[in-house]
């Protein structure tokens, strides 16, 4: 296998690891002649072995992971601005292994490649904020929501349908719940009751919306209220969402990412559980809120240059055939 480019990750990219660590890689690779002409090119593979364990145990220090991506799927995945791919992309010549002709050429024309898509660092830091009921609204609304739907079928019945009590000009509710419309088969369109994420159909009952959102408060519930006392926390997951937030306010307003991190230490501090679970959740707040309006501003182009990439990937692979 011919790669591109090795690079040691995680951790010890980000300046973030400790004595008990792991090592892991990511890689780019270029697939043979044989996989490019029968269109079978994986768009990952795993280099070596990696050792069998058992269902959630965690990776010892002694571990190595080196997952390699095909050179076409790894542009693909920049274009669309995952932090994994825009990570590699910015690793320091000390942390690279393996370094060809080709590697620096995506580093030299990396502001062809580069765009104000922030939803992968977004949806991350999202989703651990989620999870853990950083923001209070959000469990106050699926609250609305449940105790909404069980008052109407107190009311109307269980089998009443949910379109029965909403009107057209009831489309924003709060600030986690509102209505849409959507388009589920060609010229049939659908309106939806949305509330944190979870969408339910004009055409369901009340009993199945008051089941759902009953699941969604007792979740979000249950996951704030530990989440507070500190109980069940994946800090290093929160210190992810820490850190992929500072990332994106950093590439969104320079066109560049540090490594390793300047603020490496308050995130092992985070991982560690050093701090409250109050400051980690104002901070995630804060930054989603930096992050969204940074990328409202941020002089990178929408899109990636998809000719470039193109003409990169041809070559190459033309190359490899030839």
């Amino acid at each position: 296998m011919e790669l591109v480019v090795t690079i040691k990750f995680g951790s010890h990219l980000y300046g973030t690891n400790t004595p008990l660590s792991d090592i892991d890689y990511k890689s780019v690779y270029l697939p043979t002649a044989r996989e490019i002409i029968l269109q079978r090119v994986p768009d990952s593979v795993q280099i070596g072995t990696k050792r069998s364990k058992a269902e959630g145990e965690r990776n010892l220090s002694t571990d190595i992971d080196n997952e390699a991506y095909s050179l076409q799927r790894y542009l693909s995945l920049l274009a669309e601005g995952q932090t994994g791919a825009i990570d590699m992309l910015f690793a320091p010549d000390e942390m690279l292994l393996e370094n060809s002709f080709i590697w620096r050429k995506i580093q030299q024309n990396r502001k062809k490649l580069l765009t104000k898509r922030s939803a992968a660092f977004v949806g991350y830091c999202r989703t651990q904020a989620n999870k853990y009921g950083i923001k209070g609204s959000r469990v106050a609304a699926a609250k609305s929501a449940m105790e909404r739907f069980i008052g109407l079928m107190a009311t109307a019945g269980a089998t009443a349908k949910v379109g029965e009590f909403f009107f057209g000009d009831d489309f924003i509710i709060d600030e986690h719940t509102y209505l849409t419309i959507k388009e589920t088969t060609k010229g049939n369109r659908e309106t939806y009751f949305v509330c944190c994420d979870r969408m339910v159909g004009f055409k369901n009952t009340l009993k199945e919306a008051a089941a759902i959102f009953t699941r969604i408060y007792n979740m979000y519930g249950d996951r704030a209220r530990k989440a507070e006392t500190n109980e069940g926390i994946d800090w290093k997951a929160l210190s992810h969402a820490v850190r992929v937030g500072h990332e994106a306010l950093e590439l969104l307003n320079t066109h560049y990412i540090t490594f390793p991190l300047p603020n490496a230490a308050h995130l092992v501090d985070i991982k560690q559980g050093k701090l409250t679970y109050k400051a980690v959740a104002e901070e995630i707040e804060q930054l989603l809120a930096m992050v969204e309006c940074a990328a409202q501003v941020s002089t990178l182009p929408d899109e990636a240059d998809y000719a470039f990439i193109d003409e990169l990937v041809y070559t190459t692979y033309r190359r490899a055939i030839a």
